[in-house]
């Protein structure tokens, strides 16, 4: 199976420690995992996995084919910023969403409880997630009935056609 973890371009410095400091035991693991760290992590992180025998995991500092990628993953690890998951429900990929806590009114944490609140996706706190983040996605690919429903669930609430409804909206109210 293959775990996505994403933290934006610039990177999650909560994510990429979970990764880091969960290292042998997903080194252990049959799991290959394609990992964007962001710009801001990326060489540190790259002179720290020069030591470790890694074959399956796959350090990135930029996904450019994040289609290809999404396609490829049976579980995300992903911020929980409003186009991120919009993204992730139009792919309807399984996701633990680790909001970050230093944005304005915590509203990251508010984006993902809406998707908990439907089964559409599983929330890890910031400062659980170097403790908890990777048993959970562990869990939760060992789990196919859950993967299977999250994935309904977040496709559930996409809206791929936004644009078109909004127009249509706009155009109705000039007539």
């Amino acid at each position: 199976a293959m775990i996505l973890v994403i933290g934006g371009s610039l990177g999650a410095r909560t994510i990429n420690d979970s990764i880091m400091q969960n290292m042998q035991q997903l080194v252990l693991s049959d799991y290959q995992v394609i990992w964007q760290s962001g710009g801001l992590y990326y060489e540190k992180l790259v002179a720290e996995m020069a030591t470790i025998e890694a074959r399956n995991i796959h350090l990135k500092k930029f996904i450019k084919d994040m289609d290809l990628a999404y396609a490829a993953a049976d579980l995300v690890i992903s911020r929980a910023g409003a186009l991120t998951i919009s993204e992730l429900c139009v792919v309807g990929k399984p996701v633990i969403f680790v909001p970050s806590p230093n944005v304005s009114e915590d509203h990251q944490t508010k984006n993902a409880m809406a998707l908990v609140k439907h089964d559409a996706g599983l929330l890890v706190p910031d400062n659980e997630a170097v403790a908890k983040l990777i048993d959970v996605a562990f869990d939760c690919l060992e789990n196919e009935e859950q993967l299977t429903s999250l994935a309904k669930n977040i496709y559930a609430l996409a809206k791929p056609n936004a644009t078109e409804d909004i127009t249509q909206q706009v155009l109705s109210i000039i007539k």
